[in-house]
């Protein structure tokens, strides 16, 4: 697992430790480098999870690999349950990631 420089994950809930976890272990199925992009660090919209600790990005899989990254995305969608979004954002631009968020429904 890898922290981008300058990223503050200090804060972060243990869901999203546990979330983590979880994405690690699906990027690295794909043969794909696991970094998080993003935590408490970064400009995001106002009300963003990212602010109390409640969401991560991570580096999508890499130009031309939009079909791995969609796969990683219904594979980690699906080990991490309702309980959680998992989201492809800024598809085809150089800010591609997919952004992961604990946001209990009940």
């Amino acid at each position: 697992m890898s922290i981008k420089p300058g990223v503050k994950v200090g804060g972060v809930r243990s869901e999203m430790v546990l979330a983590a976890l979880e994405a690690r272990a699906v990027w690295e199925s794909h043969g794909v480098r696991f970094v998080i992009t993003s935590a408490l660090d970064g400009k995001h919209p106002r009300g963003s999870k990212h602010y109390t600790g409640c969401a991560f990005d991570i580096r999508a899989a890499g130009a031309g690999r939009a079909d791995v990254t969609a796969a990683m995305v219904v594979e980690l969608r699906a080990a991490l349950g309702p309980e959680f979004d998992v989201v492809h954002e800024s598809i085809g631009t150089p800010n591609e990631h997919v952004h992961v968020e604990w946001d209990p429904k009940s």
